[in-house]
């Protein structure tokens, strides 16, 4: 019996998804379970996972389509059931059509041409543009076609220069100077929407303040070492220790994992803490749930997975909800210092800079020695300078003395 999928819930938030990607298609076999569609939501493009076995009979909604939360998207019947009849052509248009000029469809590839391998964002743009992505030579990991690959052909076939004469002709008077190409304007994503809105929601209603320590990070370095030797299975990160770290001083410090309501300060029960990842579509903050409770090696393990299916685009309901608190580390930057904006509704975030050998004093002498800036960023409604320099305090005292944070 043939079962129709529909637009699911992958967020708390999410009220319409957009599919950014079939990875089935019709007539294909589909496993319960296994990834059918890339969906993108206010806070990410999640893979949806089919919870139906069988044929891949229709797909009611195409790429670059969005559709409320229960909408039908596709159907599933059962294996060599016969496909259900198609229903007629919808007559409202995808919306990057208009009656003056209708955009042709994406191609799909023939099985002689291979598969196009594209980000959503990629498809969506060289839909807008109307570029046939066959055409495009992706850079990015397994020859994916990117955002950038699709508009250097956009440039190229504005402003490509006319080829050279075959024979050489006289010199021509001055050519008039070519007016400059025109900018190019993209409609903004749903998850672009959703971090401006909440970065000037942050930026207008939180009144920030900024704390900065330096921390010395010549113990953990060592016993980061010590811990890759030991540790086989998992390659210890200096991101890991500070996590672990800052999973412990926030239990000390419950104040700082709180939330600001109209009436109240809400102090919550678990310590989730965020970890902001840049991926091509944008600034995504994936959670580690009860970072207090995590022994620093499995801590290492969850962090890397995480992050991983954050920028692979894979990431599962869930892994976005329920932060306390945010981490963002530049550290592979050549950053010396920056401060970060709240994530509301959180009070506060933690800004990680380059860990950078530096001569420093200790007691009579100068020593070079590997030294981290630590920013953070507050509410000042939720606490105030004292309460953030006690809490810098303590994660300075864990990170310099880290062999408590092995557990």
């Amino acid at each position: 019996m043939a079962v129709e999928l529909v637009m699911p819930r992958m967020s708390d938030t999410m009220e319409s998804g957009t599919i950014a990607r079939w990875l089935k298609q019709e007539g294909q076999d589909v496993k319960k379970g296994e990834p059918i569609a890339e969906i993108e939501t206010d806070k990410a493009t999640m893979q949806l996972e089919s919870y139906a076995g069988g044929t891949l009979q229709r797909i009611l909604l195409k790429e670059g389509q969005s559709a409320p939360i229960g909408t039908p998207i596709a159907v599933i019947g059962e294996a060599g059931e016969a496909p259900a009849a198609k229903a007629a052509p919808s007559a409202q248009p995808p919306p990057s059509v208009t009656t003056a000029a209708p955009v042709p469809p994406t191609p799909t590839p023939t099985p002689s041409q291979g598969r196009i391998i594209a980000s959503p964002i990629a498809r969506r743009l060289a839909e807008e543009l109307n570029i046939d992505l066959r055409g495009v030579t992706g850079t990015g990991p397994g020859g994916r076609i990117t955002r950038e690959d699709v508009e250097l052909v956009a440039e190229q076939q504005r402003g490509l220069p006319a080829a050279a004469p075959a024979a050489p002709v006289a010199p021509a008077p001055t050519a008039p100077v070519e007016p400059a190409a025109a900018p190019v304007e993209r409609p903004l994503t749903r998850m672009q929407e959703t971090i401006a809105r909440r970065m000037v929601l942050s930026k207008t209603t939180i009144p920030h303040f900024y704390v900065t320590a330096e921390v010395d990070m010549a113990e953990a370095a060592q016993l980061r070492q010590q811990l890759i030797e030991a540790w086989t299975e998992v390659r210890v990160s200096f991101r890991d220790l500070i996590v672990t770290a800052v999973g412990l001083a926030l239990k000390a410090h419950p104040i700082v994992n709180a939330s600001w309501r109209e009436n109240a300060i809400e102090y919550h029960g678990d310590v989730n803490v965020g970890y902001a990842v840049a991926t091509e579509g944008g600034l995504l903050v994936p959670v580690l749930h009860q970072v207090d409770k995590t022994g620093l090696r499995t801590l290492s393990k969850q962090l890397k997975d995480l992050v991983q299916r954050t920028r692979e685009g894979k990431s599962m309901p869930g892994d976005f909800e329920g932060g306390t608190f945010t981490v963002s580390n530049l550290g592979q930057y050549p950053v010396e210092d920056f401060l970060a904006i709240v994530n509301p509704p959180e009070s506060a975030i933690l800004a990680v800079a380059r860990i950078e050998k530096k001569p420093v004093v200790k007691g009579d002498a100068i020593v070079i020695s590997e030294r981290v800036h630590l920013s953070l960023s507050a509410d000042h409604r939720v606490f105030y300078g004292a309460t953030a320099g006690e809490f810098l305090g303590t994660l300075k005292s864990l990170l310099e003395n880290p062999l408590s944070l092995v557990g």
